[in-house]
């Protein structure tokens, strides 16, 4: 068998491919990214503020976790058996991780640009922004990557997400969406440092919980 960073390498790539070779999911999520920021756009434009601009974009962003990642493990169902003989849990979710981070943080950073475009953007520091955004993106894929762990394992499978979603994407959502605020209103790095540490760290406990869970749900 293959050292783990290769296989984990192997396994990233081959979902990016699929998703490559079908095109229809990710095409129809950037649609939905295109047509909600237009949306936004259409009714809010003459509205918009710095909290208001940030709040929209963060509402955004977690339709499009719920879509792009609620669905990461349900492609796996077929190869549950061959997986079980050939790929250590830990591998296999820690694939799925990156994965999701990275194609959450690429529709993220899409979403984004139209959204400047269409919206405009406050006067604060992007640099910043981006931080806090990397951070609360790898929380959101965390979680959600935990959560399609799960409910891929019952019957009721979109209801499952949305039930075991809510409270576990809360603390980062909150703590993103904070720092977020601060920045856009012209806070620098002292003033939301502790809030990023901590988020950081519930980062940590959601992934350390996602490592030790997965391998029996999964066995299961």
């Amino acid at each position: 068998m293959r050292s783990h960073p290769k296989l984990i390498l192997t396994l990233v790539k081959k979902d990016f491919q699929i998703d490559w070779r079908q095109k229809h999911p990710f095409t129809a999520i950037l649609l939905y990214v295109v047509s909600t920021i237009f949306t936004v756009y259409m009714s809010f434009n003459a509205l918009i503020n710095s909290a208001v601009w940030n709040a929209l974009y963060w509402i955004i962003l977690l339709f499009i976790a719920t879509m792009a990642l609620g669905r990461s493990f349900l492609q796996e169902e077929r190869r549950q058996l061959y997986y079980y003989f050939t790929v250590p849990p830990g591998v296999l979710i820690l694939s799925k991780l990156i994965y999701s981070f990275l194609n959450l943080l690429l529709l993220g950073v899409l979403g984004l640009v139209v959204y400047t475009i269409l919206m405009g953007y406050p006067s604060f520091s992007m640099g910043l922004f981006f931080l806090n955004f990397i951070n609360g993106v790898l929380g959101l894929s965390i979680a959600f990557t935990l959560i399609a762990s799960l409910a891929v394992r019952t019957q009721q499978k979109g209801n499952m997400i949305a039930v075991l979603g809510f409270p576990v994407i809360l603390p980062t959502l909150l703590l993103a969406v904070r720092n977020s605020k601060s920045i856009v209103q012209g806070a620098v790095w002292s003033e939301i440092n502790s809030n990023s540490l901590v988020l950081l760290a519930v980062n940590v406990i959601i992934l350390s919980l996602t490592l030790i869970l997965f391998p029996y749900s999964w066995k299961s």
